[in-house]
Formats: C-alpha cells, structure tokens, sequence
C-alpha cells in the first residue's frame, strides 16, 4: 500500500507543460517566440515558430522530446534554411511554474529564454 501512495504522489508531484507559452528569447532584445506543447508522460511533442531575419516572417519547426522529473530537451529540423539546422532547446520547470532555458541552433545561435503559459480563453 504505501508503495501505491507513493507512487500517486510522484505523478501528482510531476509537472505538466502542455499548452502554449510566450518564449521569451534574449537576443540583444527580446523576441517573442510562441511555443506549444502537448506532453504524454515523459514524451513531449510541439512547435516553435522561430523568427527569421525578416523580422515579418517565421518558421514553424515540428518538435520532438522528452521531460524528465523537471527537466525537458526538445529537438527538431529548421527545414526551409538554406540549409537545413537543427534546433535543440534545452529546458527547466521552474517552481513558479514558469519555464527557462537555452535555445541552440546548430552553428548560429546559443540564445538564453524564459517561458509563461498563456491562460486559456474561456469560450
């Protein structure tokens, strides 16, 4: 019994990411970056629009990744570039229930950022 409720406990305890989030890359300036996610246990999926050097333009890239206890890696392919990159995004939930971290595009940016969830409209 006491193995049940502890076990109850460590998936309350577990954060949840799901939902949309206002990225906030630091790149000289900040850069508004959405970002959505779905979680099924550990696994995440999601996209990011990343923004291009036309600054009205930006490019969805499908995600893929994992989070484990409070830590999440996700990954995915920059396909319309010149020439194809890979984006990692390394993340933590914080105990605000905010998230940070870094954003790596393969050879051209290293960017630190900070996430809020956007609230849900009620219909």
């Amino acid at each position: 019994m006491p193995f049940i409720v502890a076990a109850l406990l460590a998936i309350a305890a577990a954060p949840n990411i799901t939902g949309t989030w206002n990225m906030a890359l630091q790149g000289g300036h900040v850069i508004p970056t959405p970002l959505v996610l779905k979680q099924d246990g550990k696994s995440l999926t999601g996209t990011i629009a990343v923004p291009t050097q036309d600054v009205t333009k930006r490019v969805e890239v499908q995600l893929t990744g994992e989070l484990v206890d409070d830590a999440f890696t996700l990954t995915g392919t920059v396909e319309n570039a010149k020439e194809p990159a890979t984006l990692t995004i390394d993340g933590k939930v914080l105990e605000d229930g905010t998230l940070e971290g870094h954003l790596d595009l393969q050879g051209h940016a290293h960017l630190p950022w900070t996430a809020e969830r956007l609230k849900e409209r009620k219909p």
